[in-house]
C-alpha cells in the first residue's frame, strides 16, 4: 500500500507531494479525490499506471523482437507491433507522453509504500530521453536500507541482494547494458519471465520480489483525454478482466460458474429491475464461448438482455466490480472517476458496503460530492487546492479544519469553495457565444 507519491514535472503536476498516511503512520485503506476538471486528478492517478509500465519496458523489447521474427498469418507485423505498444510502453515513450511540456528539469515520481510492516521508498528519475536515476529502499530483513541507488555515473547495489556472486556478475552487466533505457526492477522481471522457474528467485533477495510482486499487483483504470483509458487490473482469475463475454477452455468452467453466482448476487442487490445474471454458453470442441445475460423485469415480464446492450453506467460497473473486489483481496487499486455514469445513491451504496472489506488500498477521483455527507472518515478525503500562483496541492479536507469534527457538513463546506477543488466560473453569455460564430 502506498504512503506517499512525490512528483516533479510529471504531466500537468509540476511539483506535487501527497501524504497518504492515516494513524500511526499506517496507509489509508480509502483516498478519495475531488477536484475541478483539468486539476490534475486523472494525471496523479496516472503516475501509478507509470510506476506499473516502468517495470514492463525490458518486457516489450523482448515481446516486439519476438513478433518481427514470428511469422503472422494474415495480421501485418505493424499493426501488432502498434497494438503491443498501445499497451506496454518503453522508457522514451513513458517520457513523452508523461513528461511536462517545455519542463527543463528533470522528471521524478517517488512512492512511500507498506508491504506488511515493512516500509519502503522507490524513486524514478527521467531527463529527455532516458531514465537517468532510480533508488529502492527497503527491509532485506526487518530494517529498512538501501538495497540499489543507480544513475548513469554510478552503479552502488547492497552486496546483500545477491545470492549467488556469479549471477550478481550478470546482472550487473546488463544493467550496464541496459542504463538509462530500463529499470533495475524492469530488468530483474524480464529475467525472471525468461528464465526457468524459480531460477532467479534463488539467486536474488526475496526483498525485491516482494516489491515487484507488489507494485504488478497494482489494479489501474485511468482517464486518457480522448484517447480512452488505460489500465490493468492484476487479478487472479482471467474471467474477472472478461465478466462481459469471451472464450475459456472447458477446465476452466467452474470459475465462470463462480462468477456469475457473483454477478447474480451484485446485481439482483445493486438494481431493482435486475432478477438475476447468468452466462450464456456456447460449446466448441474444448472450447467454451460465453456471454452475460441479464433477467430483467420490463413492464411486468421477465425479460433475458445481453450486457453488452446495458447503459454506459451499468457497463462502467461491471468493468470496475473486479477493481473493487482486489481492493477487497488486499491489493493497491486506482480508479479515475469511479462514478462515471452511475446514480449517486449507487456509488454512495457501494463504497458504504465495500469499506469495511477493504484490506488493501482504494484510491479513486470522483465528482461525487454526495460521498461528503455518508459516514466515510473526512481525513480519506483529499482536494486539489490551485493558489494565486497557480501551485497545486493535494490535502485532506481535515487539514483545512485542524480536525475532524462529527457535526460538520463536509459537502456544504465543499461546495462553499472552503476547501478548494471547485470550479469558479463568471456568467456564460451563449447568445454571445453563437454571435461570434455567426
Amino acid at each position: 500500500m502506498f504512503t506517499k507519491v512525490k512528483l516533479k514535472n510529471y504531466k500537468s503536476l509540476v511539483d506535487l507531494e501527497v501524504d497518504l498516511k492515516g494513524t500511526k503512520n499506517q496507509p489509508k485503506p480509502l483516498i478519495i479525490i475531488y477536484g475541478e476538471n483539468g486539476v490534475g486528478k486523472s494525471n496523479f492517478a496516472a503516475s501509478f499506471l507509470t510506476l506499473s509500465e516502468s517495470l514492463q519496458t525490458m518486457s516489450l523489447r523482448k515481446v516486439i523482437q519476438q513478433f518481427m521474427e514470428e511469422t503472422m498469418d494474415g495480421i501485418p507485423k505493424e499493426f501488432v507491433v502498434k497494438m503491443i505498444s498501445q499497451n506496454l510502453r518503453d522508457t522514451e515513450t513513458i517520457i513523452k507522453n508523461c513528461k511536462t511540456i517545455n519542463s527543463k528539469g528533470n522528471m521524478l515520481l517517488e512512492f512511500g509504500f507498506i508491504i506488511g510492516r515493512k516500509h519502503g521508498n522507490y524513486i524514478l528519475e527521467y531527463d529527455d530521453t532516458k531514465l537517468v536515476h532510480e533508488r529502492l529502499d527497503y527491509a532485506l530483513n526487518k530494517n529498512k536500507t538501501n538495497l540499489y541507488d543507480i544513475t548513469l555515473e554510478n552503479i552502488k547495489i547492497n552486496d546483500k541482494l545477491f545470492l549467488d556472486s556469479e549471477y550478481a556478475k550478470e546482472l550487473k552487466e546488463l544493467l550496464v547494458k541496459y542504463r538509462g533505457k530500463h529499470s533495475f526492477l524492469s530488468i530483474l522481471l524480464s529475467e525472471k519471465e525468461e528464465k526457468a522457474d524459480g531460477y532467479v528467485e534463488e539467486k536474488v533477495s526475496g526483498s525485491l520480489f516482494d516489491v515487484i510482486n507488489r507494485f504488478r499487483g497494482m489494479s489501474l483504470r485511468v482517464k486518457t483525454g480522448n484517447k480512452g483509458e488505460r489500465g490493468r487490473i492484476g487479478v487472479p482469475h482471467k474471467i474477472l478482466g472478461e465478466l462481459i463475454e469471451g472464450e475459456i477452455d472447458v477446465s476452466e468452467e467452474a470459475e465462470l460458474d463462480q462468477a456469475q453466482e457473483l454477478l447474480n448476487e451484485f446485481f439482483s442487490q445493486a438494481y431493482s429491475d435486475i432478477k438475476g445474471a447468468y452466462y450464456r454458453k456456447e460449446y466448441r470442441e474444448h472450447r467454451i464461448e460465453y456471454e452475460l445475460v441479464f433477467r430483467k423485469l420490463i413492464y411486468g415480464k421477465v425479460v433475458d438482455i445481453a450486457a453488452e446492450s446495458e447503459s454506459t453506467g451499468t457497463l462502467h460497473l461491471l468493468d470496475i466490480l473486479p477493481f473493487l473486489l482486489m481492493g477487497v483481496k488486499g491489493k493497491a487499486v486506482v480508479i479515475d472517476e469511479l462514478d462515471t455514469g452511475i446514480h449517486d445513491l449507487l456509488v454512495n451504496s457501494i463504497l458504504s458496503n465495500v469499506l469495511d472489506s477493504i484490506r488493501g488500498q482504494l484510491i479513486i477521483t470522483t465528482h461525487n460530492t454526495m460521498l461528503l455527507e455518508t459516514e466515510i472518515d473526512p481525513s480519506c478525503i483529499y482536494t486539489f487546492y490551485v493558489d494565486k500562483d497557480a501551485n497545486k496541492y493535494l490535502e485532506p479536507i481535515v487539514a483545512y479544519e485542524g480536525r475532524a469534527h462529527p457535526n460538520l457538513n463536509y459537502r456544504n463546506r465543499y461546495l462553499k469553495g472552503m476547501y478548494g477543488g471547485i470550479p469558479m466560473v463568471r456568467d456564460i453569455d451563449f447568445d454571445e457565444l453563437w454571435d461570434i460564430f455567426d
